[in-house]
């Protein structure tokens, strides 16, 4: 397709190619503005040399796929990863974008982004669709300042599960810095994002809908997966009929922020912070802002699907100002296991969200200390508004020094704050109110400091 004469695009190409050496990928995305989003519409209009120059400045730093021979033609029996490829490596020589237009680009191996470079669609028509199984199509090693930005990605399902180690996913990140995901789709997929070892990893504006899984293969329906993550920023993404967890932070990630995320009809955590006793604590992380609604437990089991969950090893997190409404089981919940008496969740700060409708309880702490709940407004849950329990029998199993004050609590069927037994001491229950509860406060703990509603 040719350029119209005075398009903005023609306008942005043109001062980007009398840019000078020195033009950064951000300075460029820039400069190309909204424009940018016109890209679909001019297949032609970023075409990059067939043959990379090696003295060539920044102004070749526009790279189109399909100059590198991709087909993009929805045939399965296409091949379009070198090509792609061959775009990304040439892009990396003096970092670049790689224009994806319009169309389905079938993989049957994964797409390596290198250091430097943005791999740009034209929205939801640009599709990268897996033809093997059990892969990653986009995958960011060891390489820092990445933008991937307006695609689709689409796997095809793994199976023969127990017998391949790798998992299907859109983007796997591992020791990667700086990497931006943007405005991309996922979908027909085994996962979204999965991050391992990574720092500052920015997810914003995606979709991940009906990701593939069942129940019974905990493998399957990640929407963004993170371990040992720090300064991440997971912000504005929507999440729709998931598996599993639609934001997880696993095994010592730290200082990373969960905002802004709508998330809707799923069958497990909404969000979901773990760290087991043997390793680092998920600690210094802020859930905010987030709408996490009509989660539905589709399970034989009591206590399947959370808003927010904090299980194990998490400390001095920041869950507030979140919107959990509609959720079978518990709104949120943190958890300790009663074998270590330590690596419990203690220190986490629970203030100004708004729970409705908790199929059991609004607010759950089971062996965890020292946590403080304050100004939630809790309504219409089905058993206790908030809940404060022990489970097992080891040392671990108490609960205690926990603050419980000046929450609102409305139409909880059961109590409005409940202390289950003796193991709960020392916690303070202070300045909460609320009305039309089906009893007031149950307190069979040790030494609780309360005032009664």
């Amino acid at each position: 397709m040719e350029p119209h004469s005075h398009s903005p695009l023609d306008s942005a190409a043109k001062n980007a190619e009398r840019s000078t050496p020195a033009l950064s990928r951000r300075k460029l995305l820039s400069a190309l503005g909204a424009a940018g989003l016109a890209i679909a519409t001019g297949g032609e209009l970023l075409a990059a040399p067939k043959q990379a120059d090696a003295q060539a400045p920044a102004s070749t730093a526009l790279y189109n796929v399909k100059d590198f021979g991709a087909s993009g033609s929805q045939r399965y029996d296409v091949d379009d990863t070198l090509a792609i490829q061959s775009a990304i490596d040439t892009a990396a020589a003096y970092g670049g974008i790689v224009y994806i237009p319009a169309g389905m680009y079938f993989l049957r191996s994964p797409l390596r982004l290198r250091a430097n470079v943005t791999l740009l669609g034209a929205g939801s028509s640009s599709i990268l669709r897996a033809a093997m199984n059990k892969f990653a199509l986009i995958t960011v090693t060891a390489a820092q300042h990445v933008t991937i930005s307006k695609l689709a990605l689409q796997g095809m399902g793994s199976f023969n599960n127990n017998s391949m180690p790798r998992q299907e996913c859109g983007v796997a990140l591992e020791q990667a810095v700086d990497v931006q995901i943007t405005d991309c789709v996922f979908s027909q997929i085994d996962n979204g994002v999965v991050s391992s070892l990574s720092d500052q990893v920015y997810v914003n504006n995606c979709t991940f809908d009906s990701l593939i899984g069942t129940l019974d293969i905990d493998t399957q329906g990640f929407g963004i997966w993170c371990s040992e993550a720090s300064r991440h920023q997971l912000e504005s993404n929507r999440f729709n009929m998931l598996f599993q967890p639609c934001i997880t932070l696993s095994k010592g990630s730290t200082r990373s922020l969960i905002a802004n995320n709508n998330m809707t009809e799923c069958y497990q955590s909404g969000i979901l912070l773990t760290a087991k006793p043997d390793e680092k604590p998920c600690e210094l992380n802020t859930i905010s802002g987030n709408l996490i609604e009509k989660f539905k437990n589709p399970s034989n089991k009591t206590g399947y699907t959370y808003g927010i969950r904090l299980q194990g090893y998490c400390t001095d997190n920041q869950i507030q100002s979140n919107r959990i409404y509609n959720i079978e089981d518990v709104g949120i919940s943190l958890e300790g296991q009663a074998a270590n008496q330590k690596e419990r969740p203690h220190h986490n700060h629970i203030s100004n969200n708004v729970l409705r409708a908790a199929g059991r309880t609004g607010i759950s702490l089971v062996n965890s200390y020292a946590n403080q709940l304050r100004h939630n407004s809790i309504h219409e849950s089905t058993a206790d508004g908030i809940a404060l329990a022990t489970s097992g029998k080891d040392a671990g199993s108490y609960c205690d020094r926990n603050q419980v004050a000046h929450n609102s609590l409305n139409d909880s069927v059961k109590a409005p704050i409940r202390i289950v037994d003796s193991r709960c001491g020392d916690n303070i229950v202070l300045g909460n109110y609320g009305e039309r509860n089906g009893d007031k406060i149950i307190d069979k703990g040790t030494d609780t400091v309360t005032s009664y509603l």
